[in-house]
């Protein structure tokens, strides 16, 4: 399998996987700002929902962490692949890449902390688990990308 081929396989995977990180949170943020109006219930989330987003945040987070520590502090996320032997094309749209994951991954986590532990800490409990989650892995992230040792 070419190298090219090889990044783009993995980036399409990883792009749908934020992608369905992304949804469920928005969905069950969604909920959430219902339940808090009174006009439905935390039981209206498919257990697929938490089933998906449960299993995909992990794997989502896993990635964002590896990248950031991987990543040279003061670096961009995906500037490693700069030294590779990809057309110039490809080394930017994949710095890009992986610079938007790592936004998307870190905005999406906020909004989930803001929103179900803020917000509205008890319509959504798995929401609530999200975002306090998301902030645990965040901190170690950037300890890890700014190389802090404790």
């Amino acid at each position: 399998m070419s190298k090219p081929f090889a990044l783009l396989f993995g980036g399409v995977i990883a792009i749908i996987l934020l992608g369905l990180y992304t949804f469920t949170m928005i969905y069950m943020i969604s909920v959430a700002r219902c339940v808090s109006d009174a006009t439905c219930n935390a039981k209206d989330i498919p257990s697929g929902v938490i089933f998906v987003h449960t299993t995909v945040a992990g794997l989502v987070s896993a990635l964002v962490v590896a990248e950031l520590a991987t990543t040279k502090p003061g670096e961009s996320p995906g500037a490693k692949t700069l030294t590779s032997d990809l057309s110039e094309s490809s080394k930017r749209i994949t710095a890009y890449i992986a610079g938007g994951y790592v936004l998307v991954w870190i905005v999406s986590g906020l909004a989930a902390l803001i929103a179900g532990s803020m917000l509205y800490p008890d319509a959504v409990t798995t929401l609530s688990d999200a975002g306090t989650t998301w902030l645990g892995i965040a901190v170690a992230a950037a300890y890890s990308y700014f190389g802090i040792r404790p």
